[in-house]
Parts: C-alpha cells; structure tokens; sequence
C-alpha cells in the first residue's frame, strides 16, 4: 500500500515511472491519493483508467478483509478535508461488516500534529471522520504525509502514520528549527484475529553483521525449545 504523494509534481512522467518500478508485482498494489498527485493523472499514467478529476475512493476486498481507500486530498492545497459525500459513502460501506474487518487508508492523519509545519497540513473535519467510523469494524487507519513515524487514535480505533520512502523529519529537531533524515522507512502491518500491529521497517539502514540463513535458523530453533521447557 502507497499512502499517498505518489509523485512529486503530480506528472504523467512521474505515475509512468513509477508503474514502470513497479513493474509485475505479484502482490495486490493500493494506491492513495496524497496532496502532491493529480487525480486525473494517477489514474490515467498509474491505473490506466479513465480520467477523472474526482476523489480517488475506493474498496479493496483482500480475502476477508476490506480495506476501504478515502482520497483526503484537496486539488492546489497541502491541507486535508473529506467532502460530506465521501463520509457519506463511507458510512454507507462500513455500514455491513466484513468477515476479517476493515483497514481505512487516507494521506491525511486524523490526528493533531506537534509539529507547526505539519499542524499547517493537518485533515480539516477529523472529527467528522471519527464520527463516521466509530463502533464500525475498522481495525486501523493508516495514513502518511507528515514524514514522521507515529501512533494515535481516534474513536477507539488506533492510527498509524508511516514513515515516507526519501526521508523523515527528525522529531527532536531543536525548537524552531527542522532537520531531516535519510532514513527511508516503510511499515509492517501484521492482523492477528484479536489484535493488530504496527512495526516501523528502515530500509537500507546499516546493519550490525548478518548471519548465515541457517545459522539463524538453528538459534531460533534452540531459543524456541528453550522458552517451551521454561513455560511447560
């Protein structure tokens, strides 16, 4: 899942390039429309669809579970907002449960923002999403834009803001000022049937010395015998 800013400039180059990347991936791809895209060029360089300048919402049904797509984005603005008839819909989908739940994924983070630049950008009318998905069966919102890895919730149900692919913004930065950070970063997200969870994944990053695959394995091997006499 991309959630959001699938371009830079919102070019048909850049959703070309990016397709191209890419390439045959044998997995389902979810695209989100962030405030750097271009509705009409997304869907005709990236999807190959039709053109169309309406918000990008949409429903991906993965097996049992639903992942329901909100475009938060607002044409030649940095800020976020969902039109009455996007939460509208919304309600409408979430109003029949599916079997394994629901994901929301939207660019913006219905949450407030610490940072003042970032506070500039916030989702407009989050309480109105709040609102709309309370007592449903969404599991967790997903979400991005900030370039800051963080944690929240709204109406109960807990929010992840992931990491973005060039850099993050560092969050001890001195007051008043702003540093970023090459740390390419992507998430996991793991469902188990009662819970949920959320891992920040660096890419790239230095490592401390890898040991051979079937080293590992037979560590893990002797740790897991180890904890199963201590519990039995």
């Amino acid at each position: 899942m991309f959630t959001g800013d699938l371009a830079d400039h919102g070019a048909p180059e850049e959703y070309r390039r990016l397709r191209t990347l890419l390439g045959s991936t044998p997995v389902p791809t979810i695209f989100v429309a962030g405030n750097h895209d271009d509705r009409a060029a997304l869907r005709e360089h990236l999807l190959g669809a039709d053109v169309c300048a309406e918000p990008y919402d949409h429903v991906v049904r993965l097996g049992d579970l639903r992942v329901v797509v909100l475009d938060s984005s607002v044409p030649g603005r940095a800020y976020g907002d969902l039109r009455p008839e996007q939460l509208a819909w919304l309600r409408a989908e979430l109003a029949e449960p599916a079997p394994a739940g629901t994901v929301l994924a939207l660019h913006h983070p219905p949450l407030p923002n610490a940072f003042p630049l970032a506070a500039a950008m916030e989702l407009q009318n989050r309480a109105e999403l709040a609102d709309a998905i309370a007592g449903t069966d969404v599991r967790i919102v997903l979400a991005g834009h900030t370039h800051v890895v963080s944690a929240g919730a709204i109406a109960g149900v807990p929010v992840w803001t992931g990491g973005a692919a060039p850099y993050l913004m560092d969050a001890l930065a001195p007051a008043g000022g702003g540093r970023a950070l090459r740390v390419p970063t992507i998430s996991r997200i793991d469902l188990f049937d009662d819970a949920v969870i959320a891992t920040a994944v660096p890419v790239d990053a230095p490592d401390l010395g890898t040991a051979p695959a079937e080293v590992v394995e037979a560590q893990t091997a002797r740790m897991l015998a180890e904890l199963a006499e201590r519990i039995t």
